[in-house]
This record gives C-alpha cells, structure tokens and sequence, in this order.
C-alpha cells in the first residue's frame, strides 16, 4: 500500500501542479476568488456526480466529531486558506508568494506529529529536508531577477494561508479513518465553496469577468483537475500513507508546475531548475523508503477509488 499511496500522492502533485500552470493562463481575464469558487463548485459537482453514477451516498452518516472535522477541513484547511492566497498574491511578487506557499509541506510535517504523534526515521526526515530544498530551488531558479522588496502584510496572509493549507492534513487524516476518499472530496469541496461566498461580496472592487470560450475551457479543466481529480487523489493516498509523508511529497509540486509552464508557455529550463529537481526528486525517493509504512489504515467506511472502478 505504500507504492499505491506514493503514486496517489504523485499524481495529486502532478494535477496540483498543473493547475498553476493553467491559473496564470487566464490570469487578469477572471476574478480570482470567483474563480476559486466556481472550480470548487465544479470539482464537487464532478466527484458527486461520479458517487451518484455508482449509487453511492453522498452525505454519509458522520459522528460529531467527523462533522467538526469536515468544517475544520473545510473551512481553516481550504476555503480560509485560498482567501487568503488570492489577496495575498495581489500584494506580493509570484516567486516571494510560491517561496512562501512551500512552507504548507514544513507546517504539515509538523502538525501530524503533533496533534497526530505520528513518527518518522532520521533517513525519512533528511530525505524530506532534500526534497523541500530541491523544490525551493527550482522556485526560485525560474526568475532571473528575485525581489524581496514586497508588501510584508502580503507576505503574512500567504505565510498564513501555508499554515492552513498543512493543517488541512490532520482533519484530512482523521476523516480518512471514517468515510471513503471520494465523500470527503465531494463534502470538502461544496462545503469550500459556502464559505467563499461571503468573501465574494465584501471585495474593495468589483468582480472583473472576461468570459471567453477559453476561459471556459480553462475553468472546467481546472475545476475537474484540481479540485476534482487532484482532491480524490489526495484523499486516496492520506488513507495509505501517514499524513507526513503525503506533506513531504506535495512538495515536489514546483516541478510539475515547471514541467507544465515548458509544455503549455513555452517557458524555459534554467540549470539550477534541473540541480533543483534532481536534489528534489533524490530527497523524495530517500523519504518514501527506510521503514515500511502502516497498510492501509483500518475504519474506512467508504469505498476505494480503485475499488469503485
């Protein structure tokens, strides 16, 4: 189960990381927090589709403390998170705010063993220290000139929204011991789209929409790959590998992103991108081997994925 949840955990970063790609494709053309919102709408409407089609329930039977959980994940783990990220963004430069945003994977690490005691080896930690200084590098390795003369309450909101993104983990973790991957992608995703709502109303300007074909096109893909495929993924593997891996190989998300931005923008590959990537994907290979991992963790109500399939 160990191979099967780094795979999960893979692809997850893969979609994350062409998602990106495909936010700055349209970038200035839609507002951003309707575009979170959308997508998220999208992605549930997608995954609940998906769970009707198979006659599975769509709001299973959860004890209170998964329902604080689910509001916990949905609300400081995602829609908070992605507020954030959006102002944050306006008022700081895109390599400070991707620097910043990697700090989700240390926050992560830290969170599931402390709030979930969950324990690594020493060749598991130096190996999950490469893979985040590999993806730091290729950050910072695809600008030519790096500014750090931004906005410190930019900084701040972003510095934040990474604390929530690698809080997500724990609530994720627990639910992942009660229901199926697939109900907890589809509740985390409507119930994220609630709450960005109000946020909607309250912005200093108007909401800017430039609809176009393309901007469709680009807002469904991103809607079913991101927050669709990407979520199930995500969920898929916390339910085989300990919260702290899955954190630790999220990190490897700047490099799908590069690799995307070279497919898609016709950008370019710096050496230290490659030094970069290779120290990354060196460090995630020495984190993800060392002492086996549990199986498949026991009290999942809901099917599989795969099992679905």
């Amino acid at each position: 189960m160990r191979l099967q949840g780094f795979l999960y955990a893979i692809a997850t970063a893969c979609v994350f990381g062409l998602g990106a790609v495909l936010i700055k494709l349209i970038a200035g053309l839609v507002d951003p927090l309707l575009f979170m919102f959308l997508s998220l709408l999208l992605g549930g409407a997608f995954i609940a589709l998906f769970l009707l089609a198979r006659r599975q329930s769509l709001l299973p039977a959860l004890s209170r403390s998964a329902w604080i959980n689910m509001f916990l994940l949905s609300g400081l783990g995602t829609s908070l998170p992605l507020v954030l990220l959006v102002f944050g963004l306006a008022s700081t430069s895109a390599v400070t705010g991707g620097f910043l945003l990697q700090l989700q994977g240390p926050a992560g690490i830290i969170f599931a063993c402390l709030l979930l005691r969950e324990k690594f080896t020493w060749k598991q930690g130096a190996g999950t220290v490469l893979l985040m200084i590999g993806s730091i590098i290729v950050i910072l390795g695809g600008t030519q000139i790096i500014s750090w003369q931004t906005g410190i309450q930019g900084d701040l909101l972003i510095f934040i929204s990474a604390l929530g993104f690698g809080y997500s983990f724990i609530p994720a973790k627990r639910l992942s011991l009660q229901i199926g991957p697939l109900q907890v992608s589809s509740l985390r995703l409507f119930l994220s789209a609630c709450l960005i709502i109000p946020f909607l109303f309250f912005q200093s300007s108007l909401i800017k929409v430039s609809f176009s074909w393309s901007v469709f096109w680009i807002l469904l893909l991103y809607g079913l790959t991101n927050f669709g495929l990407g979520y199930i993924t995500l969920h898929e593997g916390l339910s085989c590998l300990p919260a702290w891996a899955s954190a630790a190989i999220l990190q490897t998300i700047p490099i799908f992103t590069t690799a995307f931005a070279i497919l898609l923008l016709q950008d370019t590959l710096s050496f230290i991108q490659i030094i970069g990537g290779i120290i990354a994907i060196a460090g995630g290979i020495i984190a993800v081997s060392g002492e086996a991992f549990p199986k498949r963790f026991p009290g999942i109500s809901g099917k599989s994925l795969a099992e679905m399939l």
